[in-house]
């Protein structure tokens, strides 16, 4: 019997034949939402949909200020706002 965390039916599975010529079932294992911005909730460009554990272990957010938090256009926005507010005409 699987052990309970997979026993749920929402889980995908797979039927995979091994070398010995069984067939014996898999079970996927879910990948995360698609990051979003915090703003305008479009999915990012440049982080792609992983799994928790492919997360930890080696994706790097884009290398500007927020990335990985907020998309280029609102990052735009936003900075045009700050120095429109900080250098007045």
């Amino acid at each position: 019997m699987p052990r309970p965390a997979l026993r749920s039916r929402t889980t995908k599975r797979v039927i995979v034949r091994t070398p010995g010529g069984r067939l014996v079932i898999r079970i996927k294992t879910k990948k995360h939402d698609v990051p979003k911005c915090a703003i305008c909730k479009r999915p990012l460009q440049g982080i792609p949909k992983l799994t928790p554990k492919e997360e930890r272990h080696g994706h790097r957010p884009p290398r500007r200020p927020y990335g990985g938090y907020l998309c280029h256009k609102c990052l735009r926005n936003r900075m045009k706002s700050y120095i429109r507010k900080v250098y007045p005409l």
